[in-house]
């Protein structure tokens, strides 16, 4: 499974970009979004770049996703 996440684009160049999250560094593609710029808010799915975001739905995004992972750890705890 390809878990989705939003990130922060920090720089570009003519093979990708670089994505930050959490203070992680990631090189991903931008095939699917050449013009991203840094500073952009995106979703990335798969190491590309999928969709723009704007700041308040990507901190949505965040607080939806780490919710979920909440939920998911606590319930396999939980499992007999």
């Amino acid at each position: 499974m390809c878990l989705g996440f939003p990130a922060r684009v920090i720089e570009v160049d003519e093979m990708g970009a670089v994505i930050e999250l959490d203070g992680e560094r990631r090189r991903v593609s931008t095939l699917l979004q050449p013009d991203v710029a840094v500073g952009d808010q995106v979703f990335v799915a798969g190491r590309t770049i999928v969709e723009r975001l704007d700041p308040e739905e990507a901190e949505a995004v965040r607080t939806v996703l780490i919710e979920a992972i909440a939920l998911d750890e606590a319930l396999a705890t939980h499992q007999p």
